[in-house]
């Protein structure tokens, strides 16, 4: 019996699949099955080529999916679309010319069709939510502008109008949509992750506690009050820079003006790993913990490895005895 087999815990233990994308989805799907993951979060971006994008709404694509994962047995949690749905808001300048250049309608036309073929890639498999990142209409809102009534809730309410069409799908689908805080969206922390949550029915939420801490905020109570919208946690670890020169090495980068930040392996940065676990658990959170490699001091499969045995350190792999003596 294996590893993925045997883990029975609350809580389940999967890996998002866009590090081993390299390897093709056959090789991406059996790298999942070494590390005892059985469960996985399938990126449908064209940039990735895990799936074929031209053919996200394919009844035959979705079968041929499908076999692939049974024959790893492997399920798929979540699917998800960062790169390509990005166009959707933007930016739609040079910044998202690599994955189309033209001009703006043009973007976001390729954006909504991305958006719209994820759900029903989603649907096809079976799969009960998409995650889904539609970028971000005018970071300036994120400041205070002398004279004008201009906020951060015009983007907020810009979001709601653009993901309408994607949301009436996705119900009518029986499909959720996830959004996921970071900097490159409308929704990049707590208050703006409420405000779009208020603003959008039905959506829900997927928190990586690395990212809201790499723009300032507290990654244990990232994971804290959210109730029934948390349908998702990322985890990777997160290094900051905290002198004034440069740094030196490979994966740094920044989420605004704010220090250098790098992500690591779970174990080789400095978040509270097991405190976040533990407020996972108080907050009775009973979905899956998706692994995130983006360390770029480590290879990748010794990276997942790392991570996955930490958490399967921390997380519980059946029920709790307490206090038996």
């Amino acid at each position: 019996m294996t590893t993925a087999q045997q883990w029975t815990g609350p809580v389940r233990l999967g890996l998002c699949l866009a590090a081993f994308a390299p390897a093709g989805l056959t090789g991406a799907l059996a790298a999942a099955g070494r590390v005892g993951v059985d469960v996985v979060d399938l990126p449908a971006d064209s940039t990735f080529g895990l799936v074929d994008a031209e053919r996200l709404d394919d009844p035959a694509h979705h079968r041929e999916l499908l076999a692939a994962t049974r024959a790893a047995g492997v399920t798929v949690g979540c699917v998800s679309n960062s790169r390509d749905t990005q166009l959707l808001l933007g930016p739609h300048g040079p910044h998202t010319d690599p994955v189309l250049a033209g001009p703006a309608d043009e973007k976001r036309a390729y954006g909504l069709r991305a958006a719209l073929g994820t759900v029903r890639l989603a649907a096809g498999l079976g799969v009960p939510s998409a995650r889904l990142m539609l970028g971000v209409p005018d970071l300036g809102r994120w400041l205070s502008w002398w004279g004008s009534e201009v906020s951060w809730q015009d983007n907020v309410a810009a979001w709601a109008r653009a993901a309408e069409p994607v949301l009436r799908l996705a119900a009518g689908l029986g499909v959720r949509v996830l959004v996921e805080p970071h900097p490159k969206q409308v929704a990049y922390d707590p208050a703006s992750a409420r405000a779009l949550l208020a603003a959008a029915a039905g959506v829900g939420l997927c928190v990586d506690p690395a990212n809201l801490a790499a723009v300032g905020h507290d990654p244990v109570d990232a994971v804290r009050g959210w109730g029934d919208d948390l349908a998702a946690v990322h985890a990777k670890d997160l290094q900051t820079w905290r002198r004034s020169t440069d740094p030196g090495g490979p994966g740094w980068s920044r989420y605004g003006p704010g220090p250098a930040i790098r992500f690591r392996a779970l174990g080789s940065g400095e978040l509270p790993w097991p405190a976040i676990v533990a407020a996972l658990l108080d907050e009775n959170y009973r979905g899956v913990v998706y692994v995130e490699h983006e360390d770029a001091l480590l290879p990748t499969t010794q990276g997942v490895t790392n991570s996955v045995a930490l958490l399967r350190r921390l997380l519980p792999s059946s029920s709790p005895q307490g206090r038996t003596w």
